[in-house]
């Protein structure tokens, strides 16, 4: 296996760094993985990532610009692969990864792993709360997305996600999956926890099995299901606020 570990980060320049965060700072052997962490920010700097500067994806939000890089690792300059680990900035693991990546992954058995939400299994609550609760989306926006995934017949309640740990095979399936979900974000809600229910569900009734939903929580807060709590993936606060997308730029 040659694994890339990657994340991004871009953030508006006028923001202190102490309102955008950093990369987490890991201390153990890389071994043979790489890790790059990609972002606009010169002042985000690492002695353990491969930190590279690039502009925000024109036409593109700063937020829109890190979750094309999260859904697309084959479009962007990452090192030759055979496997992906991206982690949302928050988040970080306490393990050596290849161990991880191969056991989720189970081989060539799955392409892709994701864990389950810790509070949800629905995304039409999802839509709710996400738009009219914690304001992260337009209402507008949000209610038509849900509208056209039921008009497709997508259930009330499926495998719920939290997608800030994304393990996956570099193949055509896992790349399929990833463009499928950001079209879906390009064109309704920028939510990734709306879409990718969705899409992985149009994708297994397609034939795919190869879309492991981890039965595991990752995230700090104790969450409403019944599920287990990671020992090996965890989460940092969020630093700001302030980070919350501009609703009026995709």
């Amino acid at each position: 296996m040659k694994l890339v570990v990657y994340t991004a980060l871009f953030a508006d320049p006028k923001l202190p760094i102490e309102e955008v965060g950093n990369w987490f700072p890991f201390v153990h052997d890389k071994e043979d993985v790489e890790y790059i962490a990609f972002t606009n920010r010169k002042d985000l700097k690492s002695d353990f990532w491969d930190v590279r500067v690039i502009p925000k994806k024109k036409g593109h939000s700063y937020r829109m610009t890190s979750r094309f890089y999260k859904w697309n690792p084959s479009k962007i300059s990452l090192p030759e692969s055979t496997h992906t680990l991206w982690m949302d900035s928050q988040c970080y693991f306490n393990t050596l990864p290849k161990p991880v990546v191969e056991y989720f992954l189970d081989g060539d058995k799955y392409h892709t792993a994701i864990h389950h939400h810790t509070d949800l299994q629905s995304i039409y609550v999802e839509g709710m709360v996400t738009s009219y609760v914690y304001d992260n989306d337009r209402p507008a926006v949000v209610n038509r997305q849900l509208e056209r995934y039921y008009d497709e017949g997508h259930p009330y309640q499926y495998d719920h996600y939290e997608t800030g740990i994304l393990m996956r095979r570099c193949c055509k399936e896992s790349n399929e999956l990833g463009a499928a979900i950001y079209k879906e974000l390009r064109s309704d809600s920028i939510r990734d926890q709306i879409s990718t229910p969705y899409v992985v569900k149009k994708r297994r009734d397609a034939g795919d099995e190869g879309i492991l939903t981890i039965q595991e929580s990752f995230t700090a807060h104790k969450g409403n299901l019944p599920l287990p709590k990671s020992k090996i993936f965890f989460t940092v606060p969020k630093p700001s606020e302030k980070l919350k997308e501009d609703l009026t730029k995709r």
